[in-house]
């Protein structure tokens, strides 16, 4: 399959986010939050992935720090352009991140660094999600990598504005295990 659809994804989904205020996404990522925080394999998971937003992405600022308060391990992944890799690095607090490449904040390399196989739950960003748990990132492959090579369980996290029925997928494509939105848990397990 061609690139093409996947380019027409992305630019309507950039279009339609710059449509919105910081506020407003601000609001739908706290909603979406608190639908995560309720489910029961969040809410035992001890080890974590998660992802520091960038532009307008949802936003999980509000579950990392609530995570460092429940004793969970927080980590966030760290940008390797050369090998269009990802690797995860604990955090203990928001003091830590340092600027990335994407204008994204990361973890230092110097702290301890997770396997993604030994996550339980990995926070997935991504441009656009479908009904069948697709999903198409930036188009690097970076954390299509990761996916690929964890049994973590797999939260993708979207508003409902990036909800396809279908997407045009790639063989590389991974999907996620549920897509979370400030209005519903897609092929969720709410208990």
């Amino acid at each position: 399959m061609n690139n093409f659809p996947k380019v027409h994804v992305r630019d309507s989904i950039f279009q339609i986010r710059k449509q919105y205020s910081s506020e407003t996404l601000k609001d739908l990522s706290l909603q979406i939050c608190k639908l995560i925080e309720e489910i029961p394999l969040y809410k035992k998971a001890k080890k974590v992935a998660f992802y520091f937003s960038k532009d307008k992405e949802v936003s999980l600022k509000y579950l990392i720090g609530k995570a460092f308060l429940e004793g969970k391990k927080v980590f966030l992944p760290k940008t390797w352009l050369k090998t269009k890799n990802l690797t995860f690095h604990q955090i203990f607090s928001f003091a830590d991140l340092r600027p990335g490449p994407f204008r994204l904040l990361e973890p230092p390399s110097e702290n301890p660094e997770l396997d993604p196989e030994n996550f339980d739950v990995i926070f997935v960003p991504g441009v656009a999600f479908d009904l069948k748990k697709g999903r198409i990132g930036y188009g690097g492959g970076f954390y299509d990598k990761v996916l690929k090579n964890t049994q973590a369980f797999k939260i993708g996290v979207a508003f409902s504005f990036q909800i396809f029925e279908e997407l045009p997928l790639e063989e590389h494509d991974q999907k996620v295990d549920i897509v979370i939105t400030e209005k519903e848990i897609i092929n969720g397990i709410k208990n």
